[in-house]
């Protein structure tokens, strides 16, 4: 499994990406490996938790450019009964810093069945507090999500040091524009909109 990782990043990186990113979040195989109320393994991956997601890295930065950034998706806590905490996250993402990411985009939860411990209300940015703790602790660079559909909301996001990247997920599922159109409220640039739909921002009809 570590190689076919890695066999997806070198692909990736054939096609022309400029950035790959490891899904270790949301009940995915890594997140499943480094939380304990998942792995029951009484090897070596089981008993240490964070091996598995090590040695995925450790594999994928081995076939990237130099100069191509690691990123990792991670949940910041769990949700489910036998839900792991920060602590733990922070302890597991260390060993994942060490092992070659350069940023993480922190989530939380997902893990699978019912949520039924601490499980916050979703309210705008209520996983940020999740990505300062990661980048407070671990000294790299994170991104943050949690509906930060409002252009206002994600520029505080990243103005004030929470994040370094604010993620907008939804919010451009519904309108593929967001970026254009925060930029435009922000700050009134339009230099990004492409030439066929300038007549759409320039008051033409």
């Amino acid at each position: 499994m570590v190689g076919k990782f890695a066999d997806a990043a070198a692909r990736a990186v054939k096609a022309g990406f400029d950035t790959i990113q490891l899904h270790g979040a949301h009940g995915y195989l890594i997140h499943q490996f480094h939380s304990p109320g998942i792995n029951k393994r009484d090897d070596e991956f089981g008993r240490d938790k964070a091996k598995f997601g090590v040695e995925v890295i450790k594999a994928v930065k081995a076939v990237l450019p130099p100069d191509m950034p690691l990123l990792m998706r991670v949940s910041a806590i769990e949700y489910a009964e036998y839900a792991y905490g920060l602590d733990h996250m922070l302890e597991v993402a260390r060993a994942y810093r060490d092992a070659g990411v350069d940023m993480f985009d922190v989530s939380t939860g997902g893990e699978g069945g019912p949520a039924v411990k601490g499980k916050p209300g979703n309210y705008p940015g209520y996983q940020v507090p999740f990505a300062r703790a990661l980048k407070d602790a671990l000294g790299v660079p994170v991104s943050a999500v949690g509906m930060l559909d409002d252009p206002e909301l994600a520029e505080h996001v990243v103005a004030s040091g929470d994040a370094d990247l604010a993620v907008i997920g939804r919010a451009m599922l519904r309108n593929p524009y967001w970026a254009i159109d925060a930029l435009r409220r922000l700050d009134g640039t339009t230099d990004l909109v492409a030439t066929a739909y300038e007549r759409g921002y320039h008051g033409h009809r």
